[in-house]
C-alpha cells in the first residue's frame, strides 16, 4: 500500500473511532480537520448523509459576484483538462455560482447539493471546503476522507476566503472541487492565487466610485474659482480657497452636513450658518457610479450679508433645549447646520400649533426635541409619548385621547409611527380625521423609510410640518455640547469632563445607536471614575473600534476582548495576542478589521 493508501486508511481509522467513542487525540489527522471533525460532531452533524438548506435570498447580482466572475472564468480554463469545478460563495457558505469544466462533474456534484442556492456551512455539511474555511479563517485543501460526512468523501476541494480589501472582513470563499483521485497540491495555490485576484478586482471596483468623485471635484475646480469641497464615505478633498475661507471647526461642520444631504437629495442650494456664525451659500450635487453615491462635490461662498430669516430666535430667560443638545442662549457653542435646520423647524411648529413629523434614525434624539422644544414654547406643559405597543393596543382610543381639551398645554408624540401596522394606523387616521378640531398638540417621530404604504401616506395629511434629525455620525460640531449636557445630566452636581483623548476617541466613532449609545457610554465610563477627567480607557471597549461594516454579536465580543487585552497590554501587541491564544498575524487581521485605534 502506499503513502496515498496508508494516509486514507489511518484517516478512515481515525474517523471510525472518533464517531464511535469520541476519541479526540485524533492521531495522524490534520491538526484544522481535527478541529472541524469536532466541531461538526458538537453541532449534530449527521456523518452518513448530506442535507444542506436551501436559500432563495442571495444577491447574485453583488460586488463580489462581479469582481469574482472574470477571476472565476479565467481559472475554469487554467483546469479545463480535468473535471473540475469553481464555485463562490457569500460570507454565509451559501453557494452563489458554480462554473463546471464538464456536465459529468457537475452531475456528481448535483447528488451532493452542491449548486447554487445550498448552504454549505460547517454546521450543516460539516467538513469542507467552504464551510471550514469560513471557520478556520484560512485557505484549506480538504482531500477524501478528511472530509466529516460520508457522501464528500469521494471528493477533494481547495478553498481560500475573499476579504474585503478595506475592512479585512471575510465575504466570501473561492472553491475548486474535483474527485478526490484528480486532487493535487497545486488546486490549493491556484485557488489562494485566484482569491487574491478577486480581492484586488474588490479594490478596483471600490477606487471606481471614488475616481469618479474625484473626477467630478476636478472639472469644477478647474473651472471655478471659489471654494470647493468633496465629499464621499471614505474620503474628503477641498481646494485652496476652501481651506483658507474655513477654519477647522467650521470644515468639519460643513463635511458632516454633506454627509447627510448627499444620502437624502440630488442637489443642494441653501444658506448655511457655520459653528464659527459664518453664513455660507452652499451649491452642488451628489455623484453616482451606478446605483451607489459615490459622494458630493459642492462649491461654498460665504454671505457678506446675514440672511434677514435666520429662523427662530431663542428668548432670553427661557429654557434652552440643552438636553437635546442645544447649548445656552449667548453661548458660543457649535452645531451643525442639519440640527439647527431641524431645532428650528420643530421651534417653529410648536409656537404655531401645527402638527410636526421628526424623522430620524433610533436613538437620535427626536423625542427629546420635541419636548424640549414643547416647554420652551409653553410654560406649565408637559410631552406625552405613545409607544408602538399603546396604540396598537387600542389605536380608536389613542385617536380619541388625542382630540380631547386638556388643561395645560399637552404634546403626544406618536412614536416610531413607521413600525405600527397598516391596521392600527388606519383606525388611528380615521379617528384622528386627518388633524381637524383636536386640542392638544399632535407630533411623531418614525425613520426616514416612512412613506412606503398608502397608508402611511394618508396619515401625512395630519401634519403641518416635517424636520429630519440628523444621526450623531453627522453632528460631529455638536459633540462637545451633548457630552457635557449628558454629563451634567448623569453626574449632576459633579466636577466630571472628558480628556481630549477621550473626546477625540468618541468624535472616531460612528454611534450607530447615535445618542441613546453616547449616554450609554459616559454612564459606563462614570461607573469606571465618578469624578474627575475621563480618560479614553474608561470609555467601553467599542469606542475604540471604527468598522467599516455593522458587526454580528459575536463579533461585537471578539472586537472587545481585543481592545481589553490591548488596553491592559497598554498597546503591546505581543504580549495582547499571548493573553489572547492567537497568533500575532491574526491580532493584526483583527485589529484592522475592526479598526480599532489603541
Amino acid at each position: 500500500m502506499g503513502d496515498v493508501g496508508n494516509r486514507r486508511f489511518l484517516l478512515a481509522a481515525a474517523r471510525a473511532g472518533f464517531l464511535e467513542s469520541g476519541n479526540i487525540e485524533l492521531h495522524g489527522v490534520p491538526d484544522h480537520v481535527a478541529a472541524s471533525w469536532r466541531r461538526s460532531s458538537s453541532q449534530g452533524v449527521q456523518p452518513h448523509e448530506v442535507t444542506p438548506a436551501f436559500c432563495t435570498e442571495l444577491d447574485l447580482g453583488s460586488r463580489l459576484v462581479r469582481c469574482a466572475q472574470p477571476v472565476i472564468e479565467q481559472l475554469a480554463e487554467q483546469i479545463a483538462d480535468i473535471p473540475i469545478c469553481v464555485a463562490l460563495t457569500d460570507e454565509r457558505a451559501r453557494i452563489l455560482s458554480r462554473r463546471d469544466s464538464n456536465p459529468w462533474i457537475g452531475r456528481m456534484l448535483d447528488r451532493v447539493y452542491f449548486a447554487q442556492g445550498f448552504d454549505y456551512a460547517e454546521d450543516k455539511v460539516g467538513t469542507n471546503g467552504v464551510g471550514t474555511v469560513l471557520e478556520f479563517g484560512e485557505s484549506v485543501h480538504i482531500v477524501g476522507a478528511e472530509h466529516f460526512a460520508d457522501p464528500l468523501q469521494t471528493f477533494a476541494c481547495a478553498g481560500a476566503p475573499v476579504h474585503d480589501p478595506f475592512t479585512g472582513r471575510i465575504v466570501g470563499v473561492l472553491d475548486v472541487s474535483c474527485l478526490s483521485d484528480h486532487s493535487t497540491p497545486m488546486m490549493h495555490s491556484l485557488v489562494r492565487t485566484a482569491s487574491r485576484q478577486i480581492e484586488t478586482n474588490l479594490l478596483l471596483d471600490r477606487n471606481q466610485t471614488q475616481q469618479a468623485l474625484f473626477d467630478v471635484y476636478s472639472r469644477v475646480d478647474a473651472r471655478s474659482r471659489q471654494a470647493v469641497v468633496a465629499v464621499g464615505h471614505r474620503v474628503v478633498m477641498a481646494n485652496a480657497p476652501a481651506q483658507a475661507l474655513l477654519g477647522p471647526g467650521d470644515q468639519d461642520a460643513l463635511r458632516d452636513h454633506l454627509r447627510f444631504v448627499m444620502q437624502r437629495r440630488e442637489t443642494v442650494d441653501e444658506q448655511l450658518e457655520l459653528p464659527s456664525g459664518t453664513w455660507v451659500r452652499l451649491r452642488g450635487s451628489t455623484v453616482r457610479m451606478g446605483v451607489d453615491v459615490a459622494g458630493i462635490v459642492g462649491v461654498v461662498s460665504v454671505l457678506q450679508e446675514t440672511p434677514a430669516a435666520t429662523g427662530p430666535v431663542i428668548p432670553s430667560g427661557r429654557t434652552p433645549l440643552r438636553a437635546a443638545g442645544m447649548a445656552q442662549p449667548g453661548a458660543k457653542e457649535r452645531h451643525s447646520p442639519a440640527w439647527r435646520a431641524a431645532v428650528a423647524t420643530v421651534e417653529a411648529a410648536m409656537r404655531a400649533a401645527d402638527p410636526v413629523l421628526v424623522l430620524g434614525e433610533p436613538g437620535s434624539g427626536r423625542f427629546t426635541l420635541l419636548a424640549a422644544a414643547h416647554r420652551l414654547v409653553h410654560d406649565r406643559s408637559r410631552a406625552v409619548a405613545l409607544a408602538v405597543a399603546e396604540v396598537e393596543a387600542a389605536p380608536a382610543e389613542v385617536g380619541a385621547r388625542l382630540r380631547q381639551t386638556t388643561s395645560e398645554p399637552t404634546l403626544y408624540v406618536l412614536r416610531d409611527v413607521d413600525r405600527l401596522s397598516p391596521q392600527a394606523l388606519e383606525t388611528l387616521t380615521d379617528a384622528l380625521d386627518c388633524g381637524r378640531d383636536r386640542s392638544p398638540i399632535l407630533a411623531a417621530t418614525a425613520s426616514e423609510t416612512l412613506v412606503q404604504h398608502r397608508v402611511q401616506q394618508r396619515m401625512l395629511a395630519a401634519f403641518s410640518a416635517s424636520a429630519t434629525v440628523p444621526p450623531l455620525r453627522h453632528r460631529g460640531a455638536d459633540l462637545p455640547a451633548l457630552v457635557r449636557s449628558l454629563l451634567a445630566d448623569l453626574a449632576p452636581h459633579r466636577e466630571v469632563r472628558l480628556s481630549q483623548q477621550a473626546l477625540r476617541l468618541l468624535g472616531s466613532y460612528r454611534w450607530p445607536g447615535n445618542v441613546r449609545q453616547l449616554k450609554q457610554a459616559l454612564a459606563a465610563a462614570l461607573a469606571r471614575r465618578p469624578v474627575g477627567a475621563i480618560k479614553a480607557d474608561d470609555l467601553p471597549a467599542f469606542c475604540q473600534s471604527a468598522p467599516r461594516c455593522s458587526l454580528r454579536p459575536v463579533d461585537e465580543i471578539e472586537r472587545d476582548a481585543i481592545v481589553t487585552a490591548l488596553r491592559e497590554a497598554e498597546g503591546n501587541r505581543v504580549a495582547a495576542a499571548a493573553t489572547l491564544g492567537i497568533a500575532r498575524s491574526t491580532l493584526y487581521r483583527k485589529i484592522r478589521q475592526y479598526g480599532i485605534t489603541i
